[in-house]
C-alpha cells in the first residue's frame, strides 16, 4: 500500500464571515498587503481568476465579473515570495512538521494558500499541503490532524538549513518560524499553531486603524475542512469499503473501527462513483476523492488530479460559501430579533431582507457546470449541505419576521390615523351639529361669543382624548 505523492494533496479550508459592507474596502486592503524583510518588502497577494473551464456563462459572470462592474467575489494566491521567502515570509522552502499527540511527526511541504471573499459576507482561506511521504497512514494521519489549528497537542515545527558543520561535514539547522507569525523571538524552539499562521494571512486584510480581527468563525472552532484527494497504489480490494469508511469520518490510522454493514457499502449515500476503484467522498465535515489502483496513464495521473485541485476543488467551495451565507443570515435574524427599537429591527430585516434576495439571484445557483460528472457533484455537496432546506428556513424566517415587522408598523400608523381622526374628527363634528357662527366673525348679530365658542372646541377635543383613551385600552 502505497500514495502517489505527486498526484495526492490535502486541502484544508478556514471559512468565516465579516460585515457585507466592507468588501469593497477589503479588497483594496488585500491588493496593498505587504510583508517586509530584511531589506526589501513584497506583496502578499496577487488576484487570480476564478477558473472559468466548463463554467456557465452566468456563474462565470458572477466570479470574473466582467471591467467596470462591482465585484461580487474575490480570488487572491499567495505570492511566490510570500510563501517562500525565509525573512518575512512563511518560508515554505524550511523543513516543516506536523507534531502530533502520539509524539510522532509528518514532514510535509507547503503548496500554495488561497483567499476568496464574496460579498455576501463569506470568506473562505485554502491551505493547500502534502506530505511526501507514501506512507498510507501517514497520509491519513496528517488528513486527521492537520485540520486543528489549536488543539494543545497537536503543532507546526519548522528548520531551516544555515549550513555544514566543519566537523561532521553534516547540514546544520536551526529552529524556524514565519516572522509575519512572530519569528523565532516568540517560537525559539520553532514550534506553533497553526492558526497562527492563519490569523497573520487573514491579518492582512485588515483596514487602516482597525483594531482585532475582522473576521468570525462559523465553522467549528478552530477547526478546518478538509478536502483530499488521494491516489493509493497496491492496495487489496477487499481493504476498499474499511478506507472509504476511514476517510469519510477522517479517522486517523490508528482509530478502532466497529463500523456497521451499512456503513461498508460502496453503494453508501456519501459516496459517488467516479470510475472503477475512484470515489467522491462527501461528508458535514469535508470531502475526499479516493482512487484506488488507477491505472498509470496521462489522464488518471495528471489531467484528473489537476481537474480535482481546480474544477472539483471550486465546487466544493461554491457550496460552502452557499452553505455558510445561509448560515449566516440565519443567525443574524436570531441575534437581531430582539435588538432595539421596531424602527431599527425594521432597518436591519430589510438589509438582510435585500442580502437575502441578492443571494437568491445571484449565489444560489441550481447548475455550475454543464459536465455531467460536475454537476452530480456539485447536487451531492448541495444534498450533503442540506442547502435546499436551509434555504428554505432562512427565507421563510426572514419573511416572516418582515411581514411581523411590517404589521406592527401599520398597526401603529393606524393608531396615530384614529388618534388624529379623533382629535379633528369628534370637534369637527360638534361644530358641524351646533351649525356654529361666531358674533362678530361669521355673523353680525346671531352667533356665540368667541369665548362660548372656544369651550366648545375644548370640549370637543376633551371628547375626542377619551375616544381615543377608550381605544388605545381595547
Amino acid at each position: 500500500m502505497k500514495v502517489d505523492p505527486n498526484a495526492s494533496v490535502v486541502h484544508c479550508v478556514f471559512p468565516f464571515l465579516f460585515e457585507p459592507e466592507g468588501f469593497e474596502r477589503r479588497i483594496r486592503a488585500m491588493g496593498e498587503a505587504k510583508w517586509r524583510g530584511e531589506e526589501r518588502e513584497w506583496k502578499v497577494w496577487q488576484t487570480q481568476p476564478f477558473p472559468e473551464d466548463d463554467l456557465l456563462e452566468h456563474v462565470r459572470r458572477y466570479l470574473n465579473s466582467p471591467e467596470g462592474t462591482p465585484p461580487t467575489a474575490r480570488l487572491w494566491r499567495i505570492t511566490h515570495d510570500a510563501l517562500s521567502s525565509p525573512k518575512g515570509g512563511l518560508g515554505s522552502q524550511a523543513d516543516w512538521e506536523l507534531l502530533l499527540p502520539s509524539k510522532r511527526s509528518i514532514p510535509f511541504r507547503w503548496d500554495t494558500i488561497q483567499l476568496m471573499l464574496f460579498r455576501v459576507g463569506v470568506g473562505l482561506l485554502s491551505l493547500s499541503v502534502r506530505p511526501p511521504s507514501q506512507d498510507l497512514n501517514e497520509w491519513l494521519d496528517f488528513i486527521h490532524f492537520f485540520r486543528f489549528t489549536k488543539r494543545e497537542q497537536v503543532r507546526l515545527r519548522a528548520q531551516r538549513r544555515v549550513g555544514i558543520d566543519p566537523e561532521t561535514k553534516e547540514p546544520k539547522f536551526e529552529p524556524f518560524f514565519p516572522e509575519p507569525a512572530g519569528g523565532v523571538e516568540r517560537h525559539r524552539d520553532g514550534v506553533g499553531y497553526l492558526d497562527e499562521i492563519v490569523t497573520v494571512l487573514l491579518a492582512t486584510a485588515k483596514i487602516e486603524h482597525e483594531n482585532g480581527r475582522w473576521w468570525e468563525e462559523v465553522f467549528i472552532p478552530k477547526q478546518l475542512l478538509p478536502y483530499a484527494i488521494l491516489f493509493v497504489d497496491e492496495f487489496p480490494e477487499n481493504d476498499i469499503s474499511l478506507l472509504l469508511y476511514r476517510l469519510r469520518n477522517f479517522f486517523h490510522s490508528q482509530q478502532p473501527l466497529h463500523p456497521a454493514d451499512e456503513d461498508l457499502r460502496l453503494d453508501h449515500p456519501s459516496l459517488l462513483p467516479y470510475a472503477k476503484g475512484q470515489w467522491f467522498v462527501f461528508s458535514l465535515d469535508g470531502g475526499a476523492f479516493v482512487a484506488v489502483n488507477a491505472p498509470q496513464t496521462e489522464f488518471f495521473r495528471t489531467t484528473l488530479p489537476d481537474h480535482l485541485r481546480q474544477q472539483y476543488f471550486l465546487l466544493f467551495l461554491l457550496t460552502l460559501h452557499q452553505r455558510f451565507a445561509l448560515m449566516g443570515l440565519s443567525r443574524e435574524v436570531s441575534e437581531h430579533w430582539l435588538r432595539g427599537g421596531e424602527k431599527e429591527r425594521t432597518a436591519i430585516f430589510e438589509r438582510i431582507r435585500d442580502r437575502l434576495l441578492e443571494f437568491t439571484a445571484r449565489g444560489y445557483f441550481t447548475q455550475v457546470m454543464q459536465r455531467e460528472h460536475h454537476h452530480r457533484v456539485y447536487r451531492k455537496w448541495q444534498e450533503v449541505f442540506q442547502l435546499e432546506r436551509l434555504y428554505q428556513e432562512v427565507s421563510e424566517e426572514v419573511r416572516e419576521m418582515h411581514e411581523y415587522l411590517q404589521a406592527r408598523q401599520v398597526h401603529k400608523l393606524e393608531r396615530r390615523i384614529n388618534a388624529l381622526s379623533a382629535f379633528i374628527g369628534i370637534p369637527a363634528l360638534v361644530f358641524g351639529f351646533l351649525s356654529i357662527n361666531l358674533h362678530g366673525i361669521t355673523a353680525k348679530e346671531e352667533g356665540l361669543s368667541l369665548g362660548v365658542a372656544l369651550g366648545f372646541a375644548v370640549l370637543g377635543f376633551l371628547l375626542g382624548f377619551l375616544v381615543w383613551l377608550w381605544l388605545s385600552r381595547r
